[in-house]
């Protein structure tokens, strides 16, 4: 068990699934939404960006999709931990494929989606399958989120997402070709250097973009 913050919010991470990660909790807390909001979790892992969001922000309801049917296990388990901090949000947790969403759902939309997608497409994968799924971009590319962003948010909507920063023409290029702009990118940093961008994009609008320290 370990703390999401300094306020108490707990999660739970058995050894075989994909473990904790500070980009992930950088995610969560850039992310802004009111109370007013449907925000869709995509790839949601044990809940990371759901428990954040939800105990930050407090939106109406939020849906979470996983395909690894055990770590959406676990996620039901952390909500369950966590039920008192986090009662004012309705949640619902699927397992499937999140490309099917639109379909899962009956087409109905998001003003918020977030997700901090797979992004290794090569080299040597892990012996364990959940972490495989949960690194690697054969079940969910950028093509594959920036597609599903399209069908599942609302015109003017919001997505948070993150990707390698040495990726970021890719990922820019591959949200505008699906009628998104970047409005926000927040670059964060290790001892090698710039390492990670976090993205605010908007379905829609105009083509100013902001670079966060």
């Amino acid at each position: 068990m370990e703390y999401l913050n300094d306020k108490g919010l707990l999660i739970e991470q058995p050894d075989n699934l994909y473990k904790l990660s500070s980009d992930a909790v950088a995610l969560g807390n850039f992310v802004q939404c009111r109370k007013s909001d449907v925000v869709f979790d995509i790839g949601c892992g044990t809940g990371v960006l759901t428990l954040l969001i939800a105990f930050n922000h407090q939106p109406q309801k939020m849906v979470s999709i996983d395909i690894n049917a055990d770590a959406v296990k676990q996620l039901e388990k952390n909500l369950a931990i966590n039920q008192e901090q986090l009662s004012a949000t309705n949640f619902t947790v699927l397992h499937g494929d999140a490309r099917q969403l639109h379909k899962l759902l009956n087409n109905q939309t998001a003003d918020v989606i977030v997700c901090n997608p797979p992004y290794f497409n090569t080299g040597k994968k892990p012996l364990n399958e959940h972490k495989n799924l949960a690194r690697h971009d054969d079940t969910l590319s950028l093509n594959d989120l920036a597609t599903l962003c399209t069908k599942n948010v609302k015109y003017g909507g919001i997505v948070y997402f993150c990707y390698p920063a040495s990726q970021i023409a890719k990922a820019i290029t591959i949200f505008e070709n699906n009628n998104f702009r970047i409005k926000e990118i927040k670059f964060l940093t290790n001892q090698k250097g710039v390492y990670l961008a976090i993205f605010r994009a908007k379905k829609g609008g105009g083509h100013h973009t902001t670079i966060l320290a």
